[in-house]
């Protein structure tokens, strides 16, 4: 006899990714995300000490505005800094910022960094005075603060808040410092690091209502 056709199984619809759902959260990116941060914090001051060594040889690294080679300085321009003093005078604001990112429960800390890491260096290698080489991580320092208190505004929930509250309670004088008022300074990076924090909270509030 004939056996009788199977009936052929309709095919499963492909479920669409959510990017949402690929998102890290920031307790998930490491157990101990302050040890992340010490460590980060340890190697700017290992940089330092090859850049010494090297006769300040890492600084032709950092951005230098709209030349070619100067886009390399995008990447490594935050870990590369003129002197002791100039380190720091960024580390303890930076480990403070990410600090205060580690806490706040919706935040991914190192994407977050990374996001404005990038954006900061490509603003300053477009917009950043001619001939100039742009290193240090001041920039990143004003993209996290900026984006710490837009958080807030954007998420308004009592945690985002208080971490904002602090953010101008603690480092409100850092608003000088996105003015030409100090020679050797690089005020336009601050302009860049502050306006990317803010445009990176933006991004991050519509992809989460996605």
């Amino acid at each position: 006899p004939i056996r009788p056709i199977r009936p052929i199984r309709p095919i499963r619809p492909i479920r669409p990714i959510s990017f949402r759902a690929l998102t890290p959260h920031p307790m998930r990116n490491s157990k101990n995300p302050l040890q992340d941060i010490a460590v980060f914090i340890l190697a700017l001051f290992a940089v330092q000490l090859v850049n010494l060594a090297t006769g300040m040889g890492l600084t032709r690294f950092g951005i230098i505005p709209r030349s070619l080679i100067g886009l390399r300085g995008i990447f490594f321009s935050p870990l590369i800094h003129g002197s002791w003093a100039h380190l720091l005078a960024n580390v303890g604001p930076l480990a403070v910022m990410l600090g205060l990112l580690s806490f706040h429960k919706k935040r991914s800390i190192w994407a977050t960094t990374g996001a404005i890491w990038l954006t900061t260096g490509f603003a300053t290698w477009l917009f950043g005075r001619p001939g100039s080489i742009q290193i240090g991580a001041s920039g990143v320092i004003y993209g996290l603060a900026t984006y710490l208190i837009t958080a807030a505004w954007t998420d308004r929930d009592l945690g985002s808040a208080f971490i904002a509250l602090l953010v101008i309670v603690v480092y409100g004088g850092l608003f000088w410092g996105l003015f030409p008022t100090a020679s050797g300074v690089s005020w336009e990076g601050h302009v860049c690091g502050a306006t990317s924090g803010i445009m990176v909270a933006r991004a991050s509030q519509k992809s989460r209502r996605r």
